[in-house]
This record gives structure tokens, sequence and C-alpha cells, in this order.
């Protein structure tokens, strides 16, 4: 569009459609002109590119600089470096940059162990060294919590590790059928949109669910009806691999065959999950699957969640019993319990200890697990946590532990201000554990001890644990 007619369009806008009250018709046909008019001229604007450094990563792992007293987030960029931007998307407060060119690299910067790194949204981190990541995260958490908190003194203890790569016991990735090409892609969705990234491998597997990608991707492609599986999740048991095939329609009988027989063939157990539905296709008899922490092995179904990382587990649970001193003659509330993966290793520390879990068939399997091996002393108690209502229900206890979803225990925290118990917080999303700290330091708590666990390296995501106790 000419300025000329822009210009026109402005003018009538401004004169007449607003003292006039033009019809409906008039006065969208000129805003169009006008919106269409700003677009063209954005769409002729060269972008602007920048030469920055790097000073920080941000929660989401992008790169941090600033140009001009406003931020600017460089995916892929690293702290440090300097580097070439093309500015994408600016906003009011911050710039979202391309990057275009490295100019000096950090010495921390690697070459990233998966092939797919540069499309896959799953890992952001792999091109950073493993162990400056955690370095990283801490910091960011330790930014939230003095910026948002106030606190100026916070009592770091030594952070979980984990291996790098092949750590990763779960993991659901998507399956689509490309009618076009006449083929079956598996993969992660990919950084900045909805699309799926197609995969032969991913590193960050436990390697025996790694080698199944391939042959599954081969196995769906030899399928009848071939768009109807949409998801595959794939679990490590210690009974074997664990595959669970989501689908949106029924599988005819010749599919069934073919999959069964790759089930037969790989040795893993499989599911086909429908909308309301969970069927083991194989083996015939389905047999309990269970995975080993402290000792004990804990009998889980392949809906029930799991921590996906068995070593940082295995580190979580011991350093939690050490935090809360727990005492022979003291009692324990494990709240957001799962199958049992806190409750049954700490319960020989006390006088008893109370299970409580939202979803019912989780606290059966509490039950299950404490009847296996002889506990006694476990209560299991089926409550929604989620609902302020029916926390009244909950006793009081000596020492607590909870282990929230992401989105953290912003409802059970004005109960647990009037609490004179030891709680310990498990957090899976710093800001929650930021949010949900600030009323049991305003209530007379404050932080004993505070840590960080990798539960999944290469990925902008960190686990916490704080010990909150009153003075």
């Amino acid at each position: 569009m000419s300025h000329y007619w822009r210009k026109i369009a402005i003018h009538l806008k401004n004169h007449y459609l607003r003292p006039l009250k033009a019809s409906n018709y008039f006065r969208n046909a000129i805003v169009a002109i006008v919106r269409n008019g700003k677009k063209s001229a954005k769409r002729t604007e060269k972008a602007q590119e920048l030469d920055l450094i790097i000073e920080s990563l941000s929660h989401e792992a992008h790169g941090v600089a600033r140009h001009e007293s406003k931020v600017v987030f460089v995916p892929s960029a690293l702290p440090g470096e300097q580097v070439h931007v093309r500015l994408q998307k600016q906003q009011r407060h911050f710039s979202q940059g391309q990057l275009m060119r490295i100019d000096q690299a950090s010495e921390h910067r690697v070459e990233p162990s998966c092939p797919h790194f540069s499309r896959c949204g799953a890992c952001q981190l792999q091109h950073l060294a493993t162990e400056q990541q955690l370095p990283h995260k801490q910091d960011n958490l330790h930014q939230q919590l003095t910026r948002q908190l106030k606190i100026t003194d916070i009592p770091w203890q030594a952070p979980i590790t984990s291996d790098g790569l092949g750590y990763r016991r779960r993991a659901r990735l998507g399956v689509r059928y490309r009618k076009q090409q006449d083929e079956i892609i598996i993969g992660f969705r990919e950084e900045a949109n909805k699309h799926l990234a197609a995969i032969d491998t991913c590193p960050v597997l436990e390697p025996t669910l790694n080698a199944l990608i391939v042959p599954m991707q081969v196995c769906l492609s030899q399928l009848q009806a071939k768009a109807v599986i949409t998801q595959m999740e794939l679990i490590a048991s210690d009974q074997g691999s664990v595959v669970v095939l989501r689908h949106i329609k029924a599988i005819q009988k010749d599919d069934r065959l073919l999959l069964t027989s790759f089930a037969q063939q790989h040795a893993c157990h499989l599911y086909l999950q429908g909308d309301d539905t969970l069927e083991c296709v194989y083996p015939e008899t389905e047999t309990a699957l269970s995975y080993q922490v402290s000792g004990f092995d804990l009998e889980f179904q392949v809906k029930d969640f799991i921590q996906g990382n068995a070593k940082v587990n295995q580190a979580m649970v011991d350093l939690a019993g050490q935090w809360l001193d727990l005492k022979p003659n003291e009692t324990l509330l494990d709240l957001f319990a799962g199958i049992g993966n806190f409750s049954i290793p700490l319960a020989s520390k006390v006088k008893s200890l109370l299970a409580v879990e939202g979803v019912g068939p989780m606290v059966q399997r509490i039950e299950h697990n404490a009847k296996r091996h002889n506990i006694s002393n476990i209560s299991a108690m089926a409550l929604n946590l989620a609902d302020e209502e029916l926390l009244f229900r909950l006793p009081k206890a000596d020492a607590i532990l909870l282990d929230p979803p992401r989105t953290g225990a912003a409802t059970l925290m004005p109960w647990l201000c009037k609490q004179k118990s030891r709680i310990l917080y498990i957090a899976c999303e710093p800001s929650s554990l930021v949010r949900d700290a600030k009323p049991l330091l305003e209530a007379g708590f404050r932080i004993e001890k505070i840590t960080v666990m990798d539960m999944f390296p290469q990925t902008k995501h960190v686990e916490s644990m704080a010990l909150f106790v009153r003075d």
C-alpha cells in the first residue's frame, strides 16, 4: 500500500469513523487498510543486527544480554560469548534475538551429543558442558530467591548431580503419519513451535529405551492403519522396557499381531492406551512392574508417576532422610506421596507415617508396597490436596515432606504456615518453590538448607529441595 492511501485511511478513521459511528462494514474496511499498511511497513523495515556480550542464562536456557537498557534473549548463546544477533521480536521491556554468528565462543561450549539438537525441543543445553549446567541452574534459582524474597544469605548445600547421558528412564514421544510422504515419524516437539522433530536416536534415554526408537518406527510404518498411533511412551523398569502406544481408533487384528510380534522380538512389555482403556498386549499375562530405591522394589503401573532419573531419585531419597533427621518416636507426613517413593524407604526411621496422595489407585499402590515389605507403620490416605476445605483432615506431625507437581502447593500454604513441623519441600519448578516459600518465611520459618538436583541434564529443568524450620 502506498504511503498516500494509508494517510487517507488514517484520516478517515480518526475524523469520520469515531465521531459519526460509521457502519460496521465501512469501519472494518478502513481499519483493515490501516492494519495492513502497518504490517507492510514492518515487512519493509530491515531487521536490526547487534553485537552483544552474553551475561547469563535465563530460566528458559536462553542467553541473556542487554542493549540500551533492554534485555535481549538469545537462544543457543552461552554466558561470556560475544555474538552477532538479529532482532526478531521486540517488546517493551525485552527483545528476542536470533543468533547469527559467534565471534568469541565460551570455553564451556561443546559439540552436542545428539544429531537432532538443533531442531528437537526436548533438550536446551547440550551445547554447554554437562558439569557447567547445574551451576547456571542454581544461579537462576538463587537470583529468584534474592530478588523476590530479599534473602541475602542462602544456605546452599552440595548439589545432586547426574550422568549427562543415558539417564532418563521415562519419556513420552509424539508419533505422526505423513500421508504425502507415506512415512511415520517419531520424536519430540521442536523448540519454537508445535511441529514434531523426527529423530532416530535420543542419547539422554536409557540405552535400552533408545534402542527401540528406530525398530518401532519401522514397525509402525508397516501397519495398515498408520495414522491410528499418535504417541509412544517408553519406560525402563526392573522387568525390562515398557512401550505404551496411544491410539485414537481401535486397532485391527492384523495390526495387533504385528505389534505383538514386535514386543516378542524386542522382549518388551507392550500396552495399548485408548481414550478410556489401557490394555496389556504383551506378555499375555500382565506382570508387575517395579523399580529399586533404597533396597526396596516398588511396584507401579504404567500410568503412575515415577521419577525420571533413577540415580538422582536414590540420592534425593537418601538426602531427604538425612536432612529431616527423623527420630524413632516421631511421626512423618508425606504429602503428594505417589506410590511411596519416600514413604517406603523412610518408614523405618519413624514411629508412624501417613502417606497422602490425591490419586486413588496410587494410594492402593502405597498400601500394596508396604504390605509386600512387611511395613506396618504406614497409613495411606486419599485426599485432594488442592481442595483447601479438606485440609482439616490432615493431622499434626513432627516432620512434613511434600513433593508437589510443577504447579507447586499454593493451596497448602495457609495450613502449612500454622504447623510447627520441620518441612522438607521438593520442587520441580523453581518459581513454585519461590512463591510457596514466601508465606512460610513470613510465618516465622527459615530456610535451613537448600540444594538443586540435576534430574534432567541437558535440559532447562531443575529440581530443588529446601528444608524449612522454625527458630
